[in-house]
């Protein structure tokens, strides 16, 4: 029986060792399987990421490009290919497509696929800067001027002293004299700025206004005065008067209305004064005229304020000479001169106090600038002022939202082929 029982013995291990030994070779079996699926799927899908970083960099050397492009590999380390092209989808949209092809022993050959999503163009409103400027002109930056917010020029900065640009300014070309720090160039740039960036351009018309002053707003043919009321029986229901100074009827427009869209237009001069509650864009298609201070009913730095104004000029925005202007002049609300300025009218005339600002709270946009003070001879500092008004520009923060702008105010289009979206496939391969 000690013989049967060894044998027994030892045919039993030898099935328990047959049995682990096919378990294992499985499992090698198995994971070596996996490993070249993982690989395979894995090369696959970079060599569509490759592709797809080719298809990119082609865009932005050359937008016009489609492609297809095609790139294959035969290699130890790697073999296979992708194509890439790229085709437009829709208005202002783009995409980028790379495909791979990578022969697998154990799945056939695999296609992997990337897209790449592009904005072709970028729509802004020009109220995203506290100030800009399309042509500088001889204008200067002095002691005492201050502007809050983003600041950006199409032309040359010359800056004479030490002005104070709180938040980033830009150049699309250089600032005079070209070195910060130096010379009469001692501005102070609290959040840094930058030279050759892209113009930022001027809008051609403002058809959309005239269209939105006929379709909803008022449409006025001759030189009116607008004055703004913030009524009293709660927000927004502010009214703005609008005279014809032709005529001399006076029209009531409630800025509440029903189907009123928040634009006023004259085909002349528009004098405007008051404090708005509400919405509005007043537009001339010549200039317009700050008579008196024009002001929000609620602090736009407040958290409640919903007020939002905008003065948009063909030409010039003149800040009137008169009583009302002669130690100040203080404007909340986005301004734009399309092909003129924001201009003190009368400058070299009108003798002002020492310190008499120009301050606004909101945004100024102008095709050209000019000066709005005047300083005694070797000094350009406040108390040196003998006409017309230092700068004093503030931002209105809500603007930074390019969504929350006065009715119908003009913006700006800019090519920049921005990725807006990456899109990859995934295999999920099933565990063999």
């Amino acid at each position: 029986m000690g013989g049967k029982a060894s044998i027994l013995l030892v045919f039993g291990f030898g099935l328990v060792l047959s049995y682990i030994s096919y378990n294992l070779y499985s499992f090698s079996s198995s994971a070596l399987g996996n490993m070249t699926s993982y690989y395979d799927a894995t090369a696959s899908h970079e060599l569509a990421l490759a592709g797809a970083n080719v298809g990119v960099s082609k865009v932005y050397m050359d937008t016009t490009w489609e492609g297809p492009l095609s790139e294959s590999f035969s290699s130890k380390e790697l073999n296979g290919s992708f194509e890439v092209s790229a085709f437009d989808a829709g208005p202002s949209r783009k995409i980028v497509r790379s495909i791979s092809s990578y022969p697998s022993f154990a799945s056939g050959t695999l296609h992997d696929t990337v897209d790449v999503y592009f904005n072709t163009v970028g729509s802004n409103s020009l109220t995203l800067y506290a100030w800009m400027v399309n042509n500088t002109g001889n204008v200067f930056w002095s002691n005492g001027d201050t502007v809050w917010g983003r600041a950006h020029a199409n032309g040359m900065v010359h800056i004479s002293g030490s002005p104070v640009f709180m938040d980033k300014a830009t150049t699309s070309k250089r600032f005079d004299p070209p070195n910060v720090g130096k010379g009469t160039n001692l501005a102070y740039f609290k959040n840094g700025y930058e030279t050759g960036v892209a113009p930022v351009p001027m809008p051609s018309d403002l058809s959309q206004l005239v269209a939105a002053s006929d379709a909803g707003g008022k449409h006025y043919a001759n030189d009116v005065e607008v004055t703004l009321n913030p009524g009293s029986g709660g927000s927004n229901d502010g009214v703005a008067y609008v005279k014809d100074l032709v005529s001399g009827l006076t029209d009531t427009v409630s800025l509440s209305a029903a189907g009123f869209n928040g634009v006023i237009l004259s085909n002349k001069n528009v004098r405007v004064k008051g404090t708005l509650d509400g919405k509005l864009t007043v537009t001339s298609l010549k200039n317009v005229v700050v008579t008196d201070d024009v002001l929000y009913e609620q602090d736009p730095r407040s958290s409640t304020s919903d007020d939002l104004l905008g003065l948009v000029a063909e030409t010039n925005i003149l800040i009137a000479d008169n009583a009302a202007n002669n130690s100040e002049c203080n404007i909340m609300g986005s301004l734009l001169a399309r092909t003129g300025s924001i201009v003190a009218e009368n400058l070299t005339t009108r003798p002002l106090p020492i310190c008499g600002g120009l301050s606004t709270l909101g945004s100024i946009i102008q095709n050209s600038e000019q000066e709005v003070g005047t300083y005694h001879a070797g000094g350009n500092m406040r108390s040196n002022l003998t006409h017309g008004f230092y700068k004093n520009f503030h931002y209105d923060t809500r603007l930074q939202n390019p969504a929350i702008r006065p009715p119908f105010f003009p913006g700006y289009e800019v090519p920049n082929y921005s990725i807006t979206n990456w899109w990859e496939s995934y295999r999920v391969s099933s565990p063999q």
